[in-house]
């Protein structure tokens, strides 16, 4: 089954009005393939396409000419012609990115590229940084909630704020139970059974360390790599203390960095920062991490049963709602906690707003108290206030600032200001 995934589809068809070199960003199985297929039917002129999935052994083009000759008589390719090239699967190519670099500085090349990618692929050498500037990185998930709604066939577009009813709520309910249950991964929310889905997660995982892991790290550091994998789940929500699990596991601290550092940039992870200022007030060093996809979470716990207080896997959807619903990519999700304790599940820090977030399973809808010590404290900047929970939805105020009490399963929604609140922010 084919959904057109409109939000991703969009920022690629304004990055090729403008750029010459656009990459797509992701781990595996979440549609970077599907999405390189769509623009194969749909963009005018022409359009080529190859994927290295199957080049396992790591494909090496000794220059440029090499590359461009290889092409040129595999599949025809025209360089010196206006069209797009769609390349599947990149940091299977030694080097890849010195033959990106190079096609992108020659002027009489007048292909434009969409090229996807682990993000991995300088793992290991000297090449990091190398087209910093020379491309617009686009990074791609599975589908986050309302996606996962369309894909269902519901007809989201008219869900807006003042359409969230009793009856709306009931209907996407257990929709939402299904995602915290068994994720965003495309192949995972078409498969029509629950033994389906299971297996269909184990492939992803299996796949994910046995490709794109095993290739990067030798056989020993590997064996560590899945003790600190299988680890993991018990730390989400955590303040990561690398020293700590390192001693725990048996595992140098360095090692641990090393494979954050491979997780982060397959986005199979990320990491949230603490939001301060004052040393002397806040945390400010420890992130905590979350998964890019419950369903994984619920794997590697060996549990698919819908828990209605599982803070874990609501805090961790959550953070991925606003990670993969942010307006500008420089945004950040960051932590907010005090020396005193007293913490705020998220705050939103971005280039035109900032807004903390507090996360609730059940349907109170009382304003926390922090919301006024962070609103004395960084009034100035926010712009907002948002209380997730179960079901209500209302606005209330902090200060002279609007505070949203909205559904959790509402909250990616909100915050791209496709609902009638959200605008206001």
């Amino acid at each position: 089954m084919i959904f057109r995934r409109t939000k991703y589809l969009d920022k690629i068809y304004a990055s090729l009005a403008r750029e010459k070199l656009i990459l797509l960003l992701g781990t595996r199985q979440v549609g970077k393939t599907t999405l390189l297929q769509m623009l194969q039917r749909e963009l005018a002129g022409n359009t080529y396409y190859y994927s290295f999935e199957d080049d396992f052994s790591k494909m090496e083009f000794a220059t440029k000419a090499d590359f461009m000759n290889y092409f040129t008589l595999s599949l025809g390719v025209d360089f010196g012609s206006e069209g797009t090239f769609l390349i599947d699967e990149f940091q299977y190519v030694k080097d890849g990115e010195k033959i990106l670099k190079s096609l992108y500085d020659d002027r009489d090349i007048r292909l434009k590229f969409v090229v996807t990618g682990s993000g991995l692929w300088t793992y290991g050498t000297d090449n990091k940084g190398s087209l910093v500037g020379r491309w617009d990185e686009i990074f791609i998930y599975g589908f986050d909630f309302f996606e996962f709604l369309e894909a269902k066939w519901l007809h989201t577009q008219a869900l807006a704020w003042d359409t969230v009813t009793e009856s709306i709520r009931t209907l996407v309910t257990p929709y939402f139970h299904e995602y915290l249950t068994f994720g965003g991964y495309p192949s995972v929310v078409f498969s029509e059974t629950r033994t389906r889905k299971i297996a269909e997660l184990e492939k992803i995982i299996n796949r994910y360390i046995d490709r794109d892991i095993s290739f990067f790290l030798d056989k020993n550091r590997l064996i560590d790599f899945k003790k600190f994998f299988v680890y993991l789940h018990s730390q989400i929500g955590n303040l990561l203390k690398k020293e700590a699990i390192g001693e725990y596991l048996g595992i140098k601290t360095r090692y641990i960095e090393d494979f954050l550092y491979i997780l982060e940039k397959t986005l199979f992870i990320s990491r949230a920062y603490p939001f301060f200022t004052d040393k002397s007030k806040e945390y400010s060093a420890l992130p905590k991490f979350y998964f890019s996809d419950v369903g994984v979470l619920n794997f590697i716990e060996k549990s698919f049963d819908y828990r209605e207080n599982n803070g874990k896997i609501l805090e961790n959807f959550i953070f991925n709602e606003l990670e993969k619903n942010k307006k500008f990519g420089s945004d950040s999700i960051k932590i907010y906690k005090k020396l005193s304790k007293s913490e705020i599940d998220f705050v939103y820090d971005g280039l035109d707003m900032c807004i903390p977030i507090e996360v609730k399973s059940g349907n109170k809808d009382v304003t926390p108290k922090i919301f006024f010590s962070f609103e004395e404290e960084y009034g100035q900047k926010t712009t907002g206030y948002i209380l997730t929970n179960n079901s209500a939805l209302e606005k209330k105020a902090v200060g002279d600032k609007e505070l949203a009490v909205i559904p959790n399963w509402y909250v990616g929604r909100f915050l791209a200001g496709k609902g009638g609140a959200g605008e206001s922010y």
